[in-house]
């Protein structure tokens, strides 16, 4: 007998795309009726110039990043071996939508152009490895799995390009993002 999950309503990938793209325009809308001073942060250049000289303890950024990293995809995980899944992943990418949507508005803000390659280069290595295990968490959420085995393949699977994303993040982003700033 084939072992069954609690089968939940799925959600659409249309609908997942307006939330993210919802929470990206209340991150943009979110910064723009701040003051400048409110985000000086990451995105001055002081900070900038520090960081593109800056020697990275590499131990120390790995627990960091795999902390957090790791607690996404446990929460993605949770979210998905519940029944309301759907809206607890809307939430999740409206979520991700508005920090983006901060990050990117605030580095246009503070540095224009320069602020967007930043935050691009900043992704680039590692979003290779994130989008398919965050991806199949979220294709299993939107056709409304309901077959445990499969569901824990996904979670291993994806698990597997969490770890080589974290990798990339911890180890390849650096020195990337550190030569970018360099030439810069």
């Amino acid at each position: 007998m084939k072992e069954k999950w609690n089968c939940q309503k799925g959600i659409s990938p249309g609908t997942c795309l307006i939330l993210f793209f919802a929470g990206l325009l209340a991150g943009i809308l979110f910064v723009q009726t701040l003051s400048d001073d409110s985000f000086a942060g990451i995105f001055s250049e002081y900070f900038l110039n520090q960081y593109a000289s800056l020697e990275i303890d590499g131990r120390k950024l790995f627990r960091y990043v795999s902390g957090y990293r790791c607690g996404q995809y446990a929460l993605l995980v949770c979210c998905g071996a519940v029944s309301a899944a759907p809206v607890l992943t809307g939430a999740f990418l409206f979520f991700l939508g508005m920090t983006w949507g901060t990050m990117i508005s605030v580095s246009t803000v503070r540095l224009g152009l320069k602020g967007v390659l930043i935050c691009v280069a900043g992704v680039i290595p590692q979003i290779l490895f994130y989008l398919p295990a965050f991806g199949w968490m979220l294709l299993w959420i939107w056709n409304g799995g309901s077959s445990r085995k499969k569901y824990w393949f996904f979670v291993c699977a994806g698990f597997f390009f969490l770890l080589s994303g974290i990798v990339t993040e911890v180890y390849l982003n650096p020195l990337l993002l550190q030569q970018i700033l360099r030439k810069m």
